[in-house]
């Protein structure tokens, strides 16, 4: 991390960095040349703060037609971000939290004492060592405190189970869409596992989570087709712009183990064999704030927060949170019902990888070396099937079952995937088919007697109303 200026040099000189409201721009170009600055602070007649000028302001005014014989009054920054008086913990935060933190240029913050006087100048990353390394997650040796972003998701509940298996530390952050947050906590009781109830546009509670981590997956979004479809603004203000907010903190907090879960439906319609160097087609608003997500994560990488994207395929198996609007087990579940299965098409191509597959995925990242991850988009398919073989498939498993195949489908999606570079890299098999998954949510199905398996607590779709 970039870490502090002349700033933290034990004298300060103050005074270079002063310019009166009445300065002339030329007066301030000035000092800017004799004092090598790119900042300073602006007071009034009575030495009163008023706001900061920069290079960048005066570059503006130039664009706006000033001349170097105007006066900075028009021109100055009058609402900075700066910090003043006591510094804690939530003086720190309330900074970081800002909307306007990012986009600080130069990237630098006034700091003033209780009588106004400017003590410091601090570059924004110095915040984070600023007055106390404790204001951030304590560095672990043994990295096994993790945050999952939807931790009480399809995804994210089976890979709690597995997590805790392995001894890690884990908070799920979750705004508990699909079940409650009493039930998730009853079933994990025994575990130990830290609980936030929380949305992921919530910045202050969001940062707050991630500092006290050492690692951070990113399961948090509207998932499916339908459900983004319906609520397209409600998805991209989730899907991208808490996505993105999430990479930033995670930059500036300095969290090295980032795993953002995208999806292969960014490559659309294809008919070739996809891999990560394949040209992205994405032909849904799920699909495309994906695509535009990876990209902005991509774009944010810094030495100190190089996360790794995985693209699954279509995800299927049994779950603490039961989905039956997945193709698998939308078909399985029918079957543990003896109803009718309608099958539209058939001929579209699909990766598919199981819900467990998915955990050993994230797991075996977070077990990597850095250089092998870092950077890196994997795809995380387990097998390419076409729809109507899945329909093969349940009816060698039950050969009495009815299923009806429609000639008419309105979804244009064919694409298959190579799962070669986790399989070279990371030493990443799959250890489930689609036959194991079937058997194994005909049985769930069963099991738990879920007889309506279109209620809306397993269909995203039904709960859009609650985003």
């Amino acid at each position: 991390m970039i870490h502090i200026l002349e700033s933290m040099k034990i004298n300060f000189n103050s005074k270079k960095y002063i310019v009166n409201q009445n300065s002339k721009i030329s007066n301030v170009i000035s000092k800017f040349e004799q004092n090598n600055l790119n900042i300073a602070i602006v007071e009034s007649n009575k030495k009163e703060f008023l706001g900061i000028i920069t290079l960048s302001d005066l570059k503006k005014a130039f664009f706006k037609g000033a001349s170097t014989n105007q006066k900075i009054t028009n021109f100055f920054n009058k609402d900075p971000l700066y910090l003043k008086g006591k510094i804690n913990e939530n003086s720190i935060s309330n900074i970081l939290s800002s909307s306007k933190f990012n986009n600080i240029d130069p990237p630098l913050i006034p700091i003033f004492n209780e009588k106004n006087k400017l003590i410091d100048i601090i570059d924004k990353y110095a915040l984070f060592n600023y007055p106390t390394k404790s204001f951030l997650r304590k560095d672990s040796t043994s990295a096994k405190k993790i945050l999952i972003f939807g931790g009480a998701g399809y995804i994210g509940s089976v890979l709690v189970e597995q997590l805790i298996k392995l001894n890690y530390e884990v908070t799920v952050y979750d705004k508990f869409i699909y079940n409650s947050k009493k039930s998730f906590e009853n079933y994990f009781k025994k575990d130990n596992v830290k609980v936030i109830k929380g949305d992921s546009q919530d910045i202050s509670k969001i940062f707050e989570a991630i500092r006290k981590n050492d690692i951070v997956v990113h399961l948090a979004e509207m998932v499916g087709d339908p459900l983004c479809e319906k609520k397209p603004k409600k998805t991209y203000a989730v899907n991208y712009l808490a996505s993105i907010t999430i990479s930033n903190i995670c930059k500036n907090l300095g969290i090295n183990k980032f795993i953002y879960v995208s999806s292969c439906s960014v490559y659309g319609s294809n008919d070739n064999l996809t891999n990560e160097l394949s040209n992205i087609n994405p032909l849904s608003i799920y699909a495309k704030l994906k695509a535009l997500s990876e990209k902005a994560i991509i774009r944010n990488i810094d030495k100190n927060c190089q996360p790794c994207i995985l693209r699954l395929g279509t995800v299927y198996g049994s779950s603490f949170r039961p989905r039956y609007d997945l193709v698998v087990n939308l078909f399985s579940g029918l079957l543990a019902n003896k109803k009718k299965i309608t099958i539209a098409g058939g001929d579209q191509w699909r990766p598919f990888v199981h819900v467990k597959d998915v955990g050993r995925a994230i797991i075996k990242v977070l077990n990597s070396d850095f250089k092998k991850t870092n950077n890196q988009i994997f795809n995380i398919v387990g097998e390419n099937i076409q729809i109507k073989d899945i329909g093969k498939l349940i009816k060698k498993i039950n050969p009495k079952v009815d299923i009806v195949f429609s000639k008419t489908s309105v979804d244009k999606r064919n694409y298959k995937s190579s799962n070669n570079k986790a399989q070279k890299l990371l030493k990443f098999k799959t250890k489930f088919t689609i036959k194991d998954g079937i058997k194994e949510v005909v049985d769930y199905t069963k099991k738990n007697k879920i007889k309506n398996i279109f209620n809306k607590k397993y269909i995203n779709i039904l709960n859009h109303f609650k985003f």
